[in-house]
């Protein structure tokens, strides 16, 4: 398959489109009972880990990453607060959209 910015864009929005509808549910969690929101945040740690897997498969070894991705998403999966972990996977989310878009530059449109 020939990657294109569109291409890119097509494999990774499903993974983005599903993160916006947890972290609402993510919000809202906190909101009403934050000692539950155990849950949805290991859903959140699994669809980053499947976002990446994805990556990987169109970009091999020069898949784009955060700084200490590692660590942070360690962080995010033995942490004892739901609220900092869901914070740190905002902030990995957020970072790796940026990275994807340096990347996508390089690549035709369609």
């Amino acid at each position: 398959m020939s990657l294109s910015q569109k291409s890119i864009d097509d494999a990774i929005s499903p993974y983005y489109d599903a993160w916006q509808g947890l972290s609402r549910d993510l919000h809202e969690c906190f909101k009403q009972q934050p000692a539950s929101c155990r849950g949805l945040i290991s859903s959140g740690y699994t669809l980053y880990v499947e976002l990446k897997q994805t990556l990987f498969s169109l970009f091999g070894e020069s898949s784009p990453a955060p700084l200490n991705e590692e660590e942070r998403l360690d962080f995010v999966y033995h942490s004892n607060s739901a609220h900092a972990a869901f914070r740190q996977l905002e902030q990995l989310f957020r970072e790796l959209k940026k990275k994807i878009a340096r990347l996508k530059i390089g690549y035709p449109v369609k």
